[in-house]
């Protein structure tokens, strides 16, 4: 059962890497074949059209995940899954049908220069990808993880060689969407005819009803957590070019790293993990081992990060990129800071005390918005990744302290000081090798990343030493007599 439960989550996490790696594996190509204005006007598609799926969707996936199973029988979870395409392909199309019919209206002067009809592909894709979201939770709730994975590689598949084909053809921009809407549409189709055994086109009010009772209120959560992302971006735009927007988006995707290799896959895993811990007699005593766990993969990945990006700008992307070089850690820090909200909100979570969460969302938003109109005007792209590294810290530092109120975890300062100093030396040794050796990729590289390795391997030793990361922990303790009230 363990193993089967493993090679799931691995399987699922596969999937989520598939589903956001076509947008990291273009970066290479596109900074060079778009130019820098067209390249931030595609980084404002790409979070626009996360901000229409979410939308879109209004959290009738979460409902349709909460309620499939309490039907009783096969007939009555088709019409469930059913109801609620219905209602997201129907609220989305009315939604993108109303958002064409301004845009109808404004005429091209919304349109980004050289790139007709980019943002009326915006909204086609963003209701596809929102339908086809749909359908993999489908898959994930039948624990079909075969068909999610091979879904998701296969859009990636389709996303970069329909979007690489039709820049080259000459289609700029517009070619690289057209490209995301094609292969959104074949991926659906296949989507479609994989799961129509699941999927009965007859309403059911009722089921609709509850899972919007469920779904909906999750709306305000996604809408902080799209303008913590996405707000820097679209504030640096109105003060800024586009091209500004260009170069500090890729500049955020080196960093991105961190979010898609290691922070997505450990929440995957995370998610009903934490449950099941809360069985344990040595709950706690885990949840803080799990912390420390998290802190050391995500400092090291961050710093192995740092430590490359130099050679990522001077292999990759044109000089004009190199300006937003110096952003790249600021936001990986971020990207960290936020990442640790998950093994810090285990009292929220276990207690069933979710409306903070929306609260506390909402208050590190409204500070990130005001935090980039502040300071972007000031200090550019400096300020935007400051403002949204001091966002995400209060978003973290919330949660962290109302789920200690709620569930007491024994974290071990000590363990995380240790952790903390090694990263500071880690990357101090990484800026003192590129100032000595600037320019010399060939020898820095290697020294900058074995330094890193040197300082994470006594880091390691010193934790085993506090016996911080037991093997015990991953094999698993007894089960205590349940998750506590």
């Amino acid at each position: 059962m363990i193993g089967k439960v493993l090679k799931a989550n691995l399987a699922y996490a596969i999937g989520s890497v598939a589903n956001s790696a076509a947008l990291f594996l273009l970066i290479p190509y596109l900074v060079n074949a778009l130019t820098p204005e067209e390249y931030g006007a595609w980084s404002l598609f790409e979070i626009g059209t996360l901000f229409l799926k979410w939308l879109i969707l209004a959290g009738l996936d979460i409902g349709l995940m909460r309620g499939y199973w309490y039907r009783e029988g096969e007939e009555e979870r088709a019409r469930l899954v059913g109801t609620a395409l219905i209602a997201v392909v129907m609220w989305g199309g009315g939604l993108i049908g109303l958002l064409g019919a301004v845009l109808f209206v404004k005429g091209r002067s919304w349109d980004f220069p050289g790139a007709p009809y980019t943002l009326e592909l915006t909204l086609v894709i963003g209701l596809l990808e929102a339908v086809f979201a749909l359908l993999l939770t489908v898959f994930r709730i039948r624990e079909e993880a075969f068909t999610f994975v091979a879904l998701s590689v296969e859009r990636m598949v389709g996303f970069l060689g329909l979007s690489i084909g039709l820049v080259q053809a000459g289609g700029g921009l517009a070619g690289a969407l057209a490209g995301r809407l094609l292969a959104g549409a074949l991926s659906l189709g296949a989507a479609v005819a994989l799961g129509r055994r699941y999927l009965i086109l007859k309403p059911d009010w009722t089921g609709l009803r509850r899972m919007a009772r469920y779904g909906l209120p999750l709306l305000p959560t996604n809408l902080a957590s799209y303008v913590l992302f996405a707000s820097d971006r679209y504030v640096l735009q109105h003060f800024s070019t586009l091209e500004m927007v260009g170069i500090y988006s890729f500049a955020y995707k080196i960093a991105t790293t961190l979010d898609i290799l290691i922070t997505r896959p450990f929440a995957l895993d995370w998610a009903p993990r934490r449950f099941k811990i809360a069985r344990s007699d040595d709950a706690p005593q885990r949840y803080a081992h799990v912390l420390i766990l998290y802190l050391f993969a995500g400092l090291l990945f961050a710093l192995l990060v740092v430590a490359i990006t130099p050679t990522i700008y001077t292999w990759i992307a044109p000089p004009l990129y190199r300006q937003g070089m110096s952003v790249v850690p600021i936001i990986l820090a971020a990207y960290l800071v936020y990442g640790l909200g998950y093994p810090l909100n285990v009292g929220i979570m276990l207690r069933d005390k979710t409306e903070y969460a929306p609260l506390i969302g909402g208050v590190a938003a409204a500070l990130c918005l005001g935090l980039n109109f502040w300071w972007i005007p000031r200090y550019g792209m400096m300020g935007a990744a400051w403002a949204t590294l001091l966002a995400y810290a209060v978003r973290t530092g919330g949660l962290a302290w109302v789920s200690l109120r709620l569930y007491p975890v024994p974290y071990s300062l000590r363990s995380v000081l240790l952790v903390g100093l090694g990263a500071l030396l880690g990357y101090g040794g990484v800026v003192g090798v590129e100032k000595i050796m600037s320019g010399d990729e060939i020898l820095g590289l290697p020294i900058k990343l074995g330094w890193v390795l040197l300082v994470f391997a006594t880091v390691a030793y010193g934790l085993l030493r506090q016996a911080m990361l037991p093997a015990a922990f991953w094999r698993g303790r007894r089960e205590g007599a349940g998750p506590p009230r």
